[in-house]
């Protein structure tokens, strides 16, 4: 009753608050980032450490112990995990109900930077919040060319996606990356009578002090930790691995082919039955998914003409197409309640009082998006089920007080 009483005796400063919402509204809409699911942030963080080369066992001792230590004891954790793979050490650590995780992000940073014995070769420990965030779209890019081009190509296209505003991330599935190998001849070994061992020894000795990959046997493969300078195929191929009374040496490469390739796949793409690297985008939080989607595919037509003839880009994944529909339902939706409340007052009622209550419709709405910008909320498929929800009760009882208003107002 107040606020229908002081919109009565206050009719000017009711329209100025009337226009404000208008513009608060329109404004609030346009800077709106637009998704499709809101993004829930976890009451988890985690703690990852790229070691690169090393062996879970060494990453277990050197990093992820370490780490684990350091929280040993605190109060606001409830449950630690750790996993420890080749060249990556992952800490998660899920908090207690009603911790402040953002604070907990903090002191885990501090608490991370008071670690000294961390193996100076690990990269700097990466602590972030999980976020259960979903990709805005997908690229493929594929063709019938070598691998090796292919994959160089997918590096430069990802560092061309990483330049768009409001992206993000961008994740790579089927590239792989480049090794050094050699193959030793067996029947050279035998030959020569050059164990095995002799040749495991000469390239932990000749290598840097990193992780120097593994060799496969018919044991099973054996891991390899260098002393020595940074290998290439030349530096591998003079590793000597004998010396005669006279000054003669055997190298390496006398016994062993030294080339480049193409590591393992560890996962194949096909893009329309072709070889393709698929490249998945996210957003950064206040970006659009529309505007971001549209800026991918902008991006990929630039791409046909600078790429090779043999190398195509496709699209996939979308997400884009579902909040657009879902919007487009919306304003539809929203236009036909107000032709529908337009028409059963205007031929009840009079033109001016439809009117009038149609204009509560697209009123409400503004002031409620205003709302959802101020608590830091976002236009997605939830929100607007919630606004095809509202619509309804809105246009009923539009229709309703008016024409109660409208029937006191004749009354006298």
């Amino acid at each position: 009753m107040f606020l229908i009483r002081f919109s009565i005796n206050n009719p000017l400063l009711t329209n100025m608050l009337l226009v404000i919402v208008l513009i608060m509204g329109v404004l609030s809409w346009k800077a709106m980032p637009q998704e499709m699911f809101p993004s829930v942030e976890l009451d988890k963080v985690r703690i990852s450490t790229v070691f690169e080369g090393a062996t879970p066992e060494e990453v277990d001792r050197q990093v992820t112990l370490p780490i684990e230590e350091e929280f040993d004891g605190v109060a606001d954790i409830d449950v630690i995990t750790s996993v420890s793979q080749e060249g990556v050490s992952t800490v998660l650590i899920e908090v207690k109900p009603g911790t402040n995780v953002d604070e907990f992000l903090n002191d885990a940073r501090d608490r991370i930077g008071r670690i000294t014995d961390l193996p100076e070769l690990a990269e700097d420990p990466e602590v972030v919040r999980l976020e259960a965030r979903f990709p805005v779209i997908s690229v493929a890019l594929y063709g019938e060319i070598a691998r090796g081009e292919l994959y160089e190509q997918a590096e430069q296209v990802k560092r061309k996606l990483l330049q768009i505003p409001g992206v993000a991330g961008v994740g790579v599935a089927g590239d792989r990356e480049w090794e050094l190998w050699a193959v030793v001849d067996p029947e050279q070994l035998a030959a020569r009578k050059i164990p095995l061992a002799t040749v495991i020894n000469a390239l932990r000795n000749n290598l840097n002090d990193t992780p120097g990959g593994s060799i496969k046997s018919v044991e099973g493969d054996i891991l390899l930790r260098g002393k020595g300078a940074q290998p290439d195929v030349e530096g591998l191929a003079a590793i000597s691995l004998r010396t005669n009374a006279r000054g003669g040496q055997l190298l390496l490469g006398d016994i062993a082919h030294i080339e480049l390739r193409l590591e393992e796949a560890k996962t194949l793409g096909r893009f329309n039955g072709k070889p393709s690297v698929n490249l998945t985008i996210t957003k950064t939080a206040d970006a659009s998914t529309i505007e971001v989607a549209n800026r991918v595919r902008v991006l990929t037509t630039q791409l046909e003409d600078e790429l090779p003839e043999s190398l195509h880009v496709g699209l996939f994944s979308d997400l884009s197409v579902y909040v657009r529909t879902r919007l487009n339902t919306v304003k539809s939706s929203g236009l036909v309640g107000l032709v529908l409340v337009l028409l059963s007052l205007y031929l009840f009622l009079n033109f001016r009082v439809a009117l009038i209550t149609a204009l509560g419709i697209p009123v409400s709405f503004l002031f409620a998006i205003v709302l959802i910008q101020y608590f830091d909320y976002t236009i997605n498929m939830v929100s607007l089920f919630a606004f095809l929800i509202a619509l309804g009760m809105i246009v009923d009882d539009a229709i309703i007080v008016t024409e109660n208003v409208y029937r006191h107002m004749e009354e006298g």
